[in-house]
């Protein structure tokens, strides 16, 4: 699952998966929940089977029953905080959802969360992304370094779970359990004729993909992605 050096993008997948559902052990499965608040590539550890185990606590919070948040310096690594915590330091699991959308991004593009390096436009990862898909360019995300590139499918799936876990309003990023299904999901996002068909059996009921689970600024992007795909 290496080419020379470089993640596949099954094993990309894999180890993300895993630690999507790592978090969603942390945040849902125990209790008080747990809230890492230092998501990142560094402190993801993969064996050589490409199981991933998240690592480094030091920074992580307890969140009781009935607590929605917990009020604490700002701590974390620039580029993966969630901008709420960064403007307030209200902390609560959905900062870590912001993280992992990063961390997403970067199995996606190869690219680093912030990188001084490059144009003035290209500097953060979550905003260039989201131009490159609000241009239909989303093709041109991937990483140059993966040498068979994930289906058109695959990638959309990829690119709208990161949407979603980078939206800048937390209270509309999913749970992390939704995460996993979404990534599993070889039915997400949905084809267009399956959506107009779920939404008659359901009587309207919108699906997992429907715009108004993203904010007003994701839609135009979320529409670029889908009719790129279409195209």
């Amino acid at each position: 699952m290496r080419h020379h050096g470089y993640l596949t993008w099954e094993a990309r997948v894999k180890v993300l998966l895993g630690t999507t559902k790592a978090l969603a052990y942390l945040h849902e499965a125990i209790e008080p929940k747990v809230v890492h608040r230092d998501i990142k590539s560094s402190n993801i550890l993969i064996d050589d089977d490409f199981n991933a185990k998240v690592s480094d606590f030091s920074l992580a919070k307890l969140l009781g029953a009935g607590k929605s948040h917990v009020t604490t310096r700002v701590m974390g690594t620039f580029g993966y905080v969630a901008p709420e915590y960064a403007n307030t330091g209200l902390l609560n699991e959905k900062s870590d959802v912001y993280s992992f959308g990063v961390l997403l991004l970067e199995g996606i593009t190869g690219r680093d969360p912030v990188d001084y390096g490059r144009p003035t436009n290209e500097v953060n990862l979550v905003d260039w992304l989201k131009m490159m898909v609000g241009s239909r360019r989303s093709e041109e995300v991937v990483d140059p370094n993966i040498e068979v590139k994930p289906s058109t499918r695959a990638l959309k799936r990829a690119l709208l779970t990161a949407l979603r876990c980078v939206d800048p309003d937390s209270e509309k990023r999913p749970k992390m359990s939704q995460v996993v299904q979404m990534l599993e999901s070889e039915e997400y996002p949905l084809a267009r004729e399956d959506r107009r068909q779920r939404r008659r059996n359901q009587g309207g009921i919108a699906e997992i993909e429907s715009q108004r689970e993203f904010s007003d600024t994701d839609k135009s992007e979320i529409q670029g992605c889908k009719e790129e795909s279409r195209g």
